[in-house]
């Protein structure tokens, strides 16, 4: 098993840089970028079973879920921070101008409007 929360799914500068071949490459790995135990994960078989991941949209702290090869479940929180509403689901990994679309597509507006009484809580 291989529990990693920094892990994410998309790459900054350096995991770019440390999938490449020959000395840059070789650098990079050496300095944090995660393209070296990625290849070798990969080599060995290894595939996620459960990916969650999160940050914020509107303003809203959003959840996005894959098990298995299932769907991409996208989740909101609500605003009492106790449960979660779902948005919607896509087959591949939603984008952030996706999850954007689906929380206007669920009326799930910016947290700062319900927080200072313009819209309705969560």
């Amino acid at each position: 098993a291989l529990i990693n929360p920094q892990w994410r799914l998309v790459d900054d500068a350096l995991d770019t840089a440390s999938k490449s071949e020959g000395f840059l490459g070789g650098l990079a790995n050496f300095l944090g970028g995660k393209g070296g135990a990625q290849k070798q994960l990969k080599d060995s078989g290894f595939k996620p079973v459960y990916t969650l991941e999160g940050y914020v949209c509107r303003g809203n702290n959003v959840r996005l879920l894959q098990v298995l090869d299932s769907e991409w479940c996208v989740f909101c929180e609500r605003d009492d921070g106790e449960s979660f509403v779902p948005v919607g689901s896509t087959p591949t990994r939603p984008t952030y101008q996706e999850v954007d679309q689906m929380l206007g597509d669920s009326d799930i507006g910016y947290k700062y409007e319900r927080d200072f009484g313009m819209s309705p809580k969560l």
